[in-house]
């Protein structure tokens, strides 16, 4: 096995891959996609072990994550949903468990990042907030209003 076969394999890789993709669809998906994307994530927690979990435990519950962890839960949501990264031949990584405290390797991301820079002429990198996804009790009008707030992105 090569090295660069040995890297796409690791877990960090994969979770920072997937993390940035993410950070760089964000911004592209339109309302509705917003939306499924948000039942699709009730359903990722729920198809994870948690079937009888509420909607909104599940959001409580993503909003305390990491910010790479709640990326990595929104990416096997997007994947689910087939959702593609705006970057020709770039995909989502499936991660077996994305609260995974090596999906967050500080070096994995530096390298991914220089990778899509490298490739694609992309600069992005895991913005530093977490990721607010209101709840049905803390805002009523949530169907009318995007959950994601990517201006809070910053680089790395």
């Amino acid at each position: 096995m090569g090295i660069l076969s040995k890297l796409f394999d690791m877990p960090s890789f994969g979770g920072a891959t997937n993390a940035l993709l993410v950070e760089l669809t964000l911004p592209t998906l339109t309302a509705s996609q917003r939306a499924q994307l948000k039942v699709q994530l009730v359903e990722v927690f729920r198809t994870r072990g948690f079937s009888d979990m509420p909607a909104e435990v599940a959001l409580v519950d993503l909003n305390r994550a990491t910010r790479v962890a709640q990326l990595n839960v929104l990416a096997l949501a997007m994947k689910e949903l087939g959702y593609q990264p705006p970057l020709k031949k770039e995909a989502l990584h499936k991660v077996r468990n994305p609260f995974d405290p090596s999906l967050a390797d500080e070096s994995a991301l530096r390298a991914v990042a220089r990778r899509l820079k490298w490739k694609h002429g992309e600069n992005k990198g895991v913005g530093s907030l977490f990721l607010n996804l209101p709840t049905p009790a803390r805002d009523p009008g949530l169907s009318r209003r995007p959950f994601l707030d990517v201006r809070l992105v910053q680089k790395i």
